[in-house]
């Protein structure tokens, strides 16, 4: 008997400490405080997305041309988002004010006294808590409800930003020199599993012109303590560089049944001198993704939506070329560039002509 009262005034003990808690936090949790919080550290976050998107602009970025409109349009939405929220909240606070008395008027009721005692009232103040301890959340859930949009505006725009200077960060660090027309458009982590030498990991680097596939491998070059490496360099080695043109099909798929493995194939042109198929595992979840960037390069509806603003000098972004339609050695004549192609090759008489850029 005895260890059943133990038991009991254990429970009852830990209910009235949990009512207390509820109680003595009700005040400052009805303020809101952390919703509104949420709401306006995304108000914060826009004007440094604005220079993310114009330092991108300044690194060469010219695609995403919707990158200034989401960020305008997420700032013109920021005060209403906020004070919505703020009404939303005081409305909320006022409503559920009077249940908060109630619960500490009972707890410090309910605390006089022995517990077994008060039993009752201390099951009562416990379910009155839960109660309200739901009914804030709940009013949380709806403050922030009335800001998802921009929220969500904000955190998709942070995270393309986050993924467009990892790609400039890329290529400026890659083994190879671009071609004048190119600017970066993506990379992503990937490992080329049925390259020739074996497994390889590195980098997919795609433009609107080239595919590229760089070996990277991080090498120690000294080590402290026998076991912690104290410097390291990451060599890289470019493994391909197809023009898009020569690019057949590509295909996103899963593998694996619990642990899903993102996986995208490669088809390449006969002609194209590179591996007629390339089958690649990426690091995350971007498989899906990346087919469809490919397949609006090849398409062209990737131009139409790149940047139209003002551009740093030199860059050739989505610049007419021309190239001659004869050869002007033997007169034969001449087929369009594949693209990405910076000169041609006449058929009969091997005579190489410069693809122009800038020209109509």
């Amino acid at each position: 008997m005895a260890a059943d009262n133990d038991l009991r005034r254990m429970t009852l003990a830990g209910e009235l400490a949990y009512a207390q808690s509820i109680a003595s936090g009700a005040a400052a949790r009805l303020a809101f405080d952390d919703a509104l919080g949420e709401i306006n550290q995304r108000v914060a976050a826009l004007n440094a997305l604005a220079e993310s998107v114009a330092r991108a602009r300044a690194r060469g970025y010219a695609w995403g041309g919707d990158l200034e409109q989401v960020g305008n349009q997420a700032q013109g939405r920021a005060n209403a988002a906020f004070e919505g929220a703020r009404a939303e909240s005081t409305r909320a606070a006022a409503g559920l004010r009077g249940q908060a008395s109630a619960l500490e008027r009972d707890v410090r009721r309910a605390a006089s006294g022995d517990v077994l005692r008060n039993e009752g009232l201390i099951n009562s103040v416990a379910a009155q808590a839960r109660g309200l301890d739901e009914a804030i959340g709940a009013a949380k859930g709806r403050v922030l409800a009335g800001a998802a949009q921009f929220i969500g505006a904000v955190d998709a725009l942070a995270t393309r930003m986050t993924r467009i200077h990892w790609t400039l960060d890329q290529f400026e660090g890659a083994s190879f020199k671009m071609q004048p027309e190119e600017n970066p458009l993506f990379a992503v982590k990937a490992t080329w599993e049925n390259h020739p030498n074996g497994k390889a990991a590195g980098l997919l680097m795609l433009t609107a012109h080239r595919v590229r596939f760089e070996f990277q491998e991080e090498v120690v070059l000294e080590r402290s303590f026998v076991f912690f490496a104290s410097k390291t360099e990451v060599r890289r080695k470019l493994l391909l560089d197809a023009l898009v043109g020569h690019l057949v099909a590509s295909e996103a798929s899963e593998r694996g049944l619990l642990i899903k493995d993102q996986v995208l194939s490669l088809r390449f042109h006969p002609q194209s001198g590179v591996a007629a198929e390339v089958s690649l595992e990426l690091d995350d979840d971007r498989a899906a993704e990346v087919d469809t960037v490919i397949e609006q390069i090849r398409s062209g509806d990737l131009e139409r939506g790149r940047f139209q603003g003002p551009m740093p000098a030199g860059s050739r972004v989505g610049v007419p070329v021309k190239w001659p339609e004869k050869c002007e050695t033997c007169g034969a004549g001449m087929q369009p560039p594949v693209k990405g192609q910076t000169y041609l090759t006449c058929e009969y008489c091997n005579a190489q002509h410069d693809v122009i850029l800038g020209e109509g």
